[in-house]
């Protein structure tokens, strides 16, 4: 079986993949034998590569480490590369980039070198489908067990009860704002009706 990323192929002999889908759970139980567990999400997979290079061919270990330390020019991030893969695609992991490490190890018995990484999903299906999803304006409690929306008005921060004096200066403020346009005579009017 072939692994590519961005359609090539990675070179090496007796490729292995390893695919990981970690299930967050949380265990529970404290000190007793219960079972129960808090689910905490689908992380991300991750795809761990072995192959062997040998050491007539350390243009294939080149090859392999430029993919590795490829970093995206415009994001400066690392790159993130589309998997190729029949057992990868059937779960849905689409897109990777390298993670943790790349090992090198040398090998005397099969005249090469071991090379194993990781690559880590980048935007699992879960993460796309939670992007998409709107985000539902809080609700906060108001009197008598009744939800408000903080929209109702947005000027004033919830739960908040004016002052008589604060409500002085608010009905002020949208008179004198509703007559910014008048001209003068109409704002002495109404400058001394608050009088």
């Amino acid at each position: 079986m072939t692994l590519q990323l961005n359609q090539q192929s990675i070179p090496g002999l007796d490729i292995k993949v390893t695919i990981k889908l970690p299930i967050g759970d949380s265990d529970l139980s404290g000190q007793s034998s219960n079972t129960t567990s808090a689910e905490t999400g689908t992380k991300a997979k991750e795809l761990t590569v072995s192959l062997i290079v040998p050491f007539e061919k350390k243009a294939w270990l080149t090859e392999i480490d430029r993919l590795a330390e490829a970093i995206n020019k415009t994001t400066g991030a690392r790159t993130v590369y589309r998997i190729g893969h029949d057992a990868a695609n059937a779960i849905k992991f689409y897109e990777a980039k390298f993670s943790r490490e790349l090992t090198i190890r040398e090998l005397n018995d099969t005249q090469g070198w071991q090379v194993g990484f990781v690559m880590k999903e980048h935007l699992s299906v879960p993460e796309r489908k939670s992007q998409r999803e709107p985000i539902k304006p809080a609700k906060q409690q108001g009197g008598e067990g009744k939800n408000i929306d903080y929209k109702e008005n947005p000027d004033i921060p919830p739960n908040t009860e004016l002052s008589t004096f604060e409500k002085i200066l608010s009905m002020a403020d949208n008179v004198l704002g509703g007559v910014m346009g008048s001209d003068d005579a109409t704002k002495k009017e109404v400058a001394n009706e608050i009088k």
